[in-house]
């Protein structure tokens, strides 16, 4: 590969690795595949990044926001509960950010770093959800950040759950649990007149 000014390739280096960790999950990111990917030398990771676990880490936070961008569109598209199950993610698995999270989950407890960026994007889910349940003036028991974080409670113990196939993890039938709990848990102003 020629010359590129040091951003670019820094740039060229990230998508590589948001790539890889995207197809292959998180740990698959090495050295020898970021540089594959991207056609740079490996020499050029620890150039442009301080370690290639600092490099890991940024990937996988252009991904939260990349999804955080997508599920607040899908949000702002619809109203109600469809805004909320929008933003939990629905129940779709067809993608590999579900494996992605999981892998992250458990790594993140070894990793200070990958920690922080893991409650950042905990964090930013939260808010996310907490808007919605505001924006569309959605009756909660309680507070909207606090229901916000047992809907994230709930997906996140539901994954557990159907990923160690204690329940059945057919997306219909994620889909009705995590609806019927979204309206125990909420309801519309004009449903509750």
């Amino acid at each position: 590969m020629g010359y590129l000014k040091a951003d670019v390739r820094a740039e060229l280096l990230l998508n590589a690795a948001i790539k890889v960790m995207e197809s292959e999950g998180y740990a698959a990111v090495t050295a020898r595949k970021v540089a594959q990917e991207s056609g740079a030398a490996v020499g050029h990771i620890n150039r442009h990044f301080t370690s290639l676990s600092q490099l890991k880490c940024q990937a996988f936070l252009a991904i939260v926001h990349a999804k955080s961008a997508e599920h607040k569109a899908a949000s702002e598209a619809v109203s109600g509960i469809e805004a909320v199950l929008a933003l939990l993610g629905g129940c779709d698995k067809s993608t590999h950010e579900t494996e992605i999270w999981r892998e992250v989950s458990v790594l993140a407890h070894h990793d200070r770093a990958l920690h922080e960026i893991f409650v950042y994007a905990l964090n930013l889910w939260h808010t996310m959800l907490s808007a919605v349940i505001e924006r569309d003036q959605l009756r909660c028991h309680d507070t909207a950040p606090a229901t916000a974080w047992r809907l994230i409670a709930l997906v996140l113990g539901q994954d557990l759950l159907a990923m160690h196939n204690v329940i059945d993890s057919d997306e219909e039938m994620l889909r009705h649990n995590l609806l019927h709990f979204i309206r125990l848990e909420l309801q519309s102003d004009a449903a509750a007149r």
